[in-house]
């Protein structure tokens, strides 16, 4: 017979899998800046202004996505504080 998780432990697993998307976002957008960076060095004369625009546009998405990932990756830390060690799923329970 199968045991419903409790709440605490359900909001632990998705608090964890949040912090993993919010990381593969940063990710996805730091690989967006180098993109980026790339089509404004390589870009011709006439395009070179929209080109760093578009480098600009990255920054900003990428340093949204590391703060989003940074604030999840304080309130794990904040629920893995709160709670004896042997309960924190952040180490292997």
């Amino acid at each position: 017979m199968r045991t419903l998780p409790d709440s605490e432990t359900a909001f632990d697993r998705w608090a964890v899998d949040e912090l993993v998307d919010r990381y593969v976002s940063w990710s996805e957008e730091r690989h967006g800046v180098g993109q980026a960076y790339q089509r404004w060095a390589n870009s011709g004369t006439d395009d070179r202004g929209l080109a760093y625009a578009g480098y600009l546009a990255a920054l900003d998405r990428e340093e949204h996505a590391a703060r989003s990932y940074a604030d999840q990756a304080d309130s794990v830390l904040r629920i893995c504080v709160r709670r004896p060690r042997r309960r924190c799923l952040i180490n292997g329970v």
